[in-house]
């Protein structure tokens, strides 16, 4: 695939069922992150679809976001993997798509408090995508340890560490609407 250019208009939208092995394909290609079962990202493409977001360009998948709104906490986003494909990288994909899907999780949930994920130490690149969508919105960031290596009894697992986005004021996310709403559905890489 050739590289992303601040020229190309990508769509962001809800993944649909036939989207489910394009995801799994590319997750596959996007280690350190888990490869699941292709059943469950034909799941997400249907059940989840609410709180999932793809990236297209002319059929192309560049990224995929997926997550739920916690049943323990729902008020609580959580965002379970984010891609985009090589080429895509650094051009702003993985902030567009994290701002579609809180706008989409905002429709069902208003009351939405705060963003969480779990990152592996060595995935500096998932952890600068959080870190920077925290600062671009004002959002403090909290880091504490999940699941440790003995969670993953005899797996080649990294630890994981959950990381939690949300205003220090404990205001709702539905401010961020100002801020995030005027992109449209389709909109070119220059004006992200």
């Amino acid at each position: 695939m050739e590289p992303c250019t601040d020229n190309l208009a990508i769509n962001f939208r809800p993944p649909h069922l036939s989207d489910g092995d394009k995801i799994y394909q590319l997750i596959a290609a996007a280690p350190p992150l888990d490869l699941n079962s292709s059943y469950l990202y034909f799941l997400q493409s249907s059940h989840f679809a609410q709180t999932c977001v793809v990236a297209e360009k002319d059929g192309q998948l560049l990224g995929f976001v997926s997550g739920y709104l916690r049943p323990d906490k729902p008020t609580e986003l959580f965002v379970w993997q984010l891609a985009v494909v090589e080429a895509g990288r650094g051009q702003g994909i993985a902030k567009r798509l994290l701002q579609q899907q809180l706008l989409q999780a905002l429709k069902q949930q208003p009351k939405l408090q705060s963003i969480s994920a779990t990152i592996s130490p060595g995935n500096h690149a998932s952890q600068s995508v959080f870190k920077r969508f925290a600062q671009a919105y004002g959002l403090t960031i909290g880091i504490q340890p999940f699941l440790s290596t003995a969670h993953f009894a005899g797996q080649d697992h990294d630890p994981e560490d959950e990381y939690r986005l949300a205003f220090a004021n404990g205001n709702p996310l539905t401010t961020l609407l100002s801020a995030i709403s005027p992109l449209k559905q389709t909109t070119p890489l220059s004006q992200i």
